[in-house]
């Protein structure tokens, strides 16, 4: 298998300000990817890449580049529909490829037992393109499956739900006793976000780690 081949799906889970747009952030900053394309229902990454809310100007902008840099994000609108949106944006990351593809918020366009095609053919076949996802959700419980199954990288925070909280249990081959000790704290020195976070292609076990932020 070629390093172009090598999987690349890195999941970041857990529930409303428990850490996890600090570490996509951060993970983002890291890779400063050539190319970048954002699903960003929340209007949250602005500093990453310029927004676009029109389907047909992204696709566009997207085959302006050609094999080229670009970095874009969409965002939809109130009157779309998201799942078709959303299906729109991944075979866009797809058949473009050799990209990061960031897609947040999946509770909202994902289900246990159903998702776009062209999303499932990202998470299965897009190593083949050469993609790189990242993929956030706040209710891993609520998700497609496709993603837990088949992550080469999972950092867990703090979850709410206790079938959110056994479903990362499950993914991530712990006790559940791990996940539900989870916490993100605040105080006047700051904020500690704990996690748990396992590589499968490196990694036997979960390992555990915080992420510390002074006041501003």
């Amino acid at each position: 298998m070629s390093v172009r081949n090598e999987p690349k799906i890195w999941a970041y889970i857990g529930a409303s300000g428990s850490g996890k747009g600090v570490s996509i952030n951060a993970a983002l900053k890291q890779l400063k990817p050539r190319r970048l394309l954002i699903w960003d229902p929340r209007d949250e990454y602005d500093k990453h890449a310029p927004k676009f809310t029109s389907l047909k100007a992204l696709a566009l902008a997207v085959a302006k580049a050609g094999a080229g840099p670009f970095r874009a994000r969409f965002v939809a609108g109130d009157s779309m529909k998201l799942e078709t949106a959303f299906g729109f944006v991944c075979r866009l990351a797809f058949d473009a490829g050799n990209l990061v593809f960031l897609a947040e918020e999946l509770s909202d366009v994902t289900s246990a037992s159903q998702a776009p095609p062209a999303w499932r053919k990202c998470i299965t076949q897009g190593r083949h393109q050469g993609l790189h996802v990242l993929a956030a959700a706040q209710r891993p419980a609520l998700i497609d499956k496709t993603l837990l199954g088949n992550c080469t990288y999972v950092r867990c925070f703090g979850l709410r739900y206790d079938d959110d909280r056994r479903a990362m249990a499950k993914a991530l081959d712990v006790d559940q006793a791990r996940v539900n000790a989870l916490r993100t704290i605040k105080d006047h020195r700051g904020v500690v976000i704990a996690y748990l976070e396992r590589d499968f292609r490196n990694a036997d076990e979960a390992v555990a780690g915080n992420i510390k932020l002074k006041p501003t």
